[in-house]
């Protein structure tokens, strides 16, 4: 009995064995098929490429002329005689009417406005600015330059309720720029503190415009205690820190010599 199973197994792999060699026969014959396609049109293709590189240097035939292809050659027109002279026209009827000088001189005026209009809108659109914005804290500085009367770096004064739309009518910035601008003023502590019950605002001129209520008064003091808290925090952090106090140093140095800058 099991030698009847390992004759069977012989056979069924003996049978998988001659399939795999006429399956490699097959594919060899294919193989050997292909290859000569491939050697027929790789020949073909240089056959084309040395036709075109023979035809590329042969040089051109210059086409001949017409008299050496042995075309009639065109005639040549004959003069034609001279055409009889009109009589000049009287001179008075070639000059112009009064009339046109008077519109000729009139217009000229009309011409230099509109040419001294447009110098005028050139001269506009050149003085907008074309360079690059300045920083906030720089734009802050050239204010405390221009209103003398509104934005101070010693004695502080409230600004009126509104300043920001009567900076954006005056400044050629973007509102967003006039905006952390006008930040960087108001959230200065000696600001804060110069927002009291009563005290009287000003606008862009320096003059009167409303006074501090109450609860303005007390909206700044909280903003105060929580800058004066912060500060408490960052000097507590800087000591335990020695890095972060030296950085700390370095920022109030800076702010030191920015504000100098700022005076001169």
């Amino acid at each position: 009995m099991l030698t009847e199973r390992v004759a069977a197994l012989f056979d069924t792999l003996e049978l998988q064995a001659q399939r795999g060699l006429d399956e490699t026969a097959r594919l060899r014959g294919r193989l050997a098929v292909l290859e000569a396609e491939n050697q027929r049109l790789r020949d073909t293709l240089e056959q084309r490429e040395a036709a075109l590189a023979q035809a590329a240097a042969v040089p051109q035939a210059v086409p001949r002329s017409a008299a050496e292809r042995g075309y009639p050659l065109p005639r040549r027109a004959e003069p034609e005689a001279p055409l009889p002279a009109e009589p000049e026209a009287p001179v008075a009827e070639s000059a112009s009417p009064p009339g046109n000088d008077t519109t000729a001189v009139s217009s000229e005026p009309a011409f230099s406005h509109a040419a001294d209009k447009g110098q005028a809108e050139n001269s506009q659109t050149n003085s907008l600015p074309d360079d690059e914005p300045p920083t906030p804290q720089a734009l802050l500085d050239q204010w405390y330059r221009r209103y003398t009367d509104t934005f101070f770096k010693g004695h502080t004064r409230p600004l009126k309720v509104g300043v920001h739309e009567d900076l954006v009518a005056r400044e050629p910035w973007p509102d967003k720029l006039v905006r952390r601008a006008l930040a960087c003023y108001v959230h200065l502590p000696r600001y804060l503190k110069a927002v009291r019950v009563g005290a009287e605002r000003v606008d862009l001129d320096g003059q009167p415009a409303g006074v501090v209520t109450e609860g303005e008064a007390r909206h700044a003091h909280k903003q105060l205690e929580s800058l004066q808290a912060q500060q408490r925090q960052r000097e507590a952090a800087s000591k335990r820190n020695p890095e972060s106090r030296k950085n700390a140093r370095l920022d109030n140095k800076l702010s030191e010599l920015l504000a100098k800058h700022g005076r001169h």
